[in-house]
């Protein structure tokens, strides 16, 4: 079973419906958890329709600042993992991630192969930037395998993935470090230090950055990723990127953490 996790932000309600709609088919489904950070009335609005009709096939939550603000991606995916127990395996949708089809072998395959790794999405190569290295050879996790300031991370890019839930709480990933940036990368290294495997997700997921976009061959009945490509990026992510330990700083501050969390619970028995 997968708890499936999207994050929404600002006023795109296209982007909202086209990846909310995808989500019909729940056999594979034990929750939807949706972060909400700073979105339109609009958007909110089309939300919480969309989780009063959804209700009825499985559980749904919804996780936003009390005030609306943004919280940057990874404090809100942290508390969404946390808030209850989640499925053996957690399926993560950037809001520029949707799936175009929603047959019942596409869940089978996702299952079946995300049972064979630690983690499958669409992966990436990437040099270390920065002084990570400097940082990641102090982390708990980190086993002695060779990293350092000419390394490449291999990673599934994080619009887009599956992980073994185990796995992501025993590393309290997403790290309370964690702001904007930079989580998806880490998250391949951490996998690798511990002797984990990335799979690639063939014929399941297309991924539509600038990169893939090159050699692009249109494929069905997918999970389409990063669609806009770097181009397409918003929020946080464009107009202050911080990529963590880049700075080779150890300790960040963790204010980021800091915020009032509200939870509405849209279940069978009604909404709380």
């Amino acid at each position: 079973m997968f708890s499936v996790c999207a994050l929404l932000y600002g006023d795109y309600l296209n982007l909202a419906k086209d990846l909310l709609s995808s989500f019909r088919y729940t056999a594979h489904i034990q929750d939807i958890r949706i972060g909400l950070n700073e979105v339109s009335k609009e958007t909110k609005e089309y939300v919480e329709g969309w989780a009063t009709k959804q209700m009825r096939s499985c559980p749904v939550y919804l996780y936003e600042e009390e005030q609306g603000k943004n919280l940057g991606k990874y404090p809100l995916m942290r508390q969404m993992f946390k808030d209850r127990q989640l499925a053996a395996k957690t399926m993560w949708f950037d809001d520029d991630s949707f799936l175009d089809a929603t047959y019942t072998d596409w869940w089978d395959k996702a299952l079946a192969m995300s049972q064979q790794h630690t983690q499958i999405g669409s992966l990436h190569k990437m040099l270390q930037q920065g002084r990570q290295h400097e940082v990641i050879v102090k982390q708990p996790w980190f086993t002695g395998k060779p990293f350092n300031d000419r390394s490449l991370y291999l990673f599934a890019t994080g619009g887009w993935w599956i992980a073994d839930t185990t796995f992501l709480a025993k590393w309290d990933y997403p790290f309370a470090d964690l702001y904007h940036n930079g989580g998806d990368s880490i998250l391949g290294e951490l996998i690798r230090q511990q002797g984990g495997s990335v799979g690639e997700f063939h014929k399941g997921v297309q991924c539509c950055c600038d990169s893939c976009l090159k050699n692009y061959i249109k494929l069905n009945a997918v999970v389409r990723i990063n669609v806009g490509g770097r181009s397409g990026r918003r929020g946080i992510g464009k107009t202050s990127e911080q990529v963590l330990w880049k700075d080779g700083n150890a300790t960040p501050s963790l204010e980021h953490q800091v915020f009032n969390l509200k939870i509405t619970r849209y279940e069978k028995r009604g909404v709380e």
